[in-house]
């Protein structure tokens, strides 16, 4: 049997992608850590998908401190657990990726979380991650031509000078 490719990541997944690198690294930089040692990065010194375990696990992280949701409501195994797991495999393979059942069950839920209850579009437009609560429609709507109204004001920067 031939391996099957992978389908085109979505705009959704694309957008995923980059909240979660852009929040690991509000998070990351907030305890210090760069990513350089001497001259390496860190995905020089490990397997990429330990790399993208980290980010996962500082994105929870923001996503819990920011209130955007809460550990109850992800059901996943708690960041300082994923964490240990993390480490325990790095000691064990830096090179070479050991799969975890409950960082990819994590991995999954968090994804499937932020595409069912964010407005996954804010990222592109926002850069910020915008939650859908039950609310009228009428009150979306609203919200929705105030920011489409005011959207050159938001892109303006802040210093006075025109782009």
């Amino acid at each position: 049997m031939e391996p099957q490719p992978l389908p085109a990541p979505t705009a959704a997944d694309l957008d995923f992608k980059t909240a979660l690198e852009t929040d690991a690294d509000i998070q990351l930089k907030r305890l210090g850590f760069d990513d350089t040692f001497g001259r390496k990065r860190l995905h020089d010194l490990i397997h990429e998908a330990y790399v993208l375990e980290l980010m996962v696990i500082a994105q929870m992280t923001r996503w819990f401190e920011i209130g955007l949701v809460t550990p109850h409501e992800l059901d996943v195994a708690h960041p300082t657990a994923l964490m240990i797991d993390l480490r325990c495999r790095i000691a064990a393979s830096p090179k070479d990726y050991i799969r975890s059942p409950a960082m990819d069950y994590t991995l999954v839920r968090m994804m499937t979380w932020w595409q069912h209850h964010t407005v996954t579009s804010a990222w592109r437009s926002l850069k910020a991650h915008v939650r859908a609560t039950e609310t009228s429609t009428d009150l979306a709507d609203a919200l929705a031509d105030f920011l489409w109204n005011v959207r050159e004001i938001l892109d303006t920067p802040t210093d006075g000078a025109r782009a």
